[in-house]
């Protein structure tokens, strides 16, 4: 786990310093959408980790039939609140722009990038539900695997988009869309593979 931790980590990192490369605007907008990302997938997070005890405990209850059932349950309320965050983000993202009292010109080149971003804890909403549902069967070496599959996958693409073709930070934060859909593609194969059954928690 603290591998898994220190991996993704250290992918952010390097996005940052490719992100660096494109001048301080650039690094200014990105550091505000990491703060709108952190504030808003905080309930993401907080389902996630509810997936991972309740995957687990029903798992211990030796009712592996109600686990996928469980999962979707979850992953439901996770988007709906997803669903929520991101209609207010779109109709008023000059509002939570303000804030950072950066002027209109940052406002105005930010926008499009919040829209990115929104889609993006869509997508997170889902995608993290399902790699903590993965951690909850116990199988501690395929979460790390999806994790470092996908983290490459993410790190490739920051490369050729901002570093290789010098793309706007704009396509820089699609990385987010790869991220999680990479993520989710994995983590749901594995689950609905059944491969999870009868291991012991």
């Amino acid at each position: 786990m603290i591998l898994q931790y220190a991996i993704s980590i250290m992918s952010w990192e390097y996005f940052y310093i490719l992100v660096e490369h494109h001048g301080p605007r650039a690094l200014a907008i990105s550091n505000t959408m990491r703060n709108i990302f952190g504030l808003f997938g905080i309930f993401c997070w907080a389902f996630a980790s509810t997936t991972n005890t309740m995957v687990s405990n029903v798992i211990g209850q030796g009712k592996q039939e109600e686990v996928i059932p469980l999962v979707n349950r979850i992953m439901k309320l996770s988007l709906g609140i997803s669903v929520f965050t991101f209609i207010l983000l779109n109709l008023v993202p000059q509002w939570f722009l303000a804030f950072y009292n950066q002027g209109n010109d940052f406002i105005v080149e930010a926008i499009p990038i919040v829209r990115i971003v929104s889609v993006a804890l869509l997508m997170m909403s889902v995608g993290t539900i399902w790699l903590n549902a993965v951690t909850g069967t116990g199988n501690a070496r395929v979460n790390l695997l999806i994790e470092f599959i996908t983290i490459v996958i993410y790190c490739i693409y920051v490369f050729l988009v901002l570093e290789k073709w010098n793309l706007s930070i704009a396509w820089g934060w699609g990385s987010e869309w790869v991220y999680w859909i990479s993520m989710f593609s994995m983590a749901f194969w594995y689950m609905r593979s059944g491969k999870w059954r009868g291991k012991v928690i």
